[in-house]
């Protein structure tokens, strides 16, 4: 997991982090509607949202295998939860093979990640991640996910 501003001074990471981190720079994310716009075929591509933020205690914790999520903030705030890749969690609802993606129970301990416009987040593999919950109040924001497929890395 990687956290930081989209302003902040490039760091070294790989050549397809710093392209979707470019793209999220230079696209004017104003007049997009939401939905997917693909950037590089099925290998990155950007989804526009607009959600709902809900309490923390709703919502299950997701991971993927085969794609790298950049969750990206324009409007409003949003908490993110987090914890490290655990291959032991039980799934509750696996649908890896079909859309990338597996819910586990809530977890203990997940880590509380407070995004502001401008900040992003790169979950790898595996690394659970629950979006779009309230700082105080639910509020409807605007972000971009990006998603990597992995074999961009190698």
């Amino acid at each position: 997991m990687f956290l930081s501003h989209i302003n902040q001074p490039s760091r070294p990471l790989p050549a397809a982090l710093n392209a979707a981190l470019a793209y999220l720079r230079h696209t004017d994310f104003s007049e997009m509607a939401p939905g997917r716009y693909a950037i590089d075929g099925d290998k990155m591509i950007a989804i526009v949202q607009t959600p709902l933020t809900q309490p923390w205690e709703t919502g299950m914790p997701e991971f993927h295998q085969r794609y790298i999520d950049i969750q990206y903030l324009l409007e409003g705030e949003e908490v993110i939860g987090f914890l490290p890749a655990n291959p032991h969690l039980e799934l509750v609802t696996d649908q890896l093979s079909e859309r990338d993606i597996a819910f586990v129970h809530p977890q203990a301990n997940e880590t509380r990640l407070v995004l502001t416009p401008g900040m992003f987040a790169i979950f790898f593999p595996g690394e659970l991640h629950k979006p779009c919950r309230a700082l105080n109040e639910p509020m409807q924001i605007k972000k971009v996910v990006i998603k990597i497929a992995v074999d961009l890395l190698t």
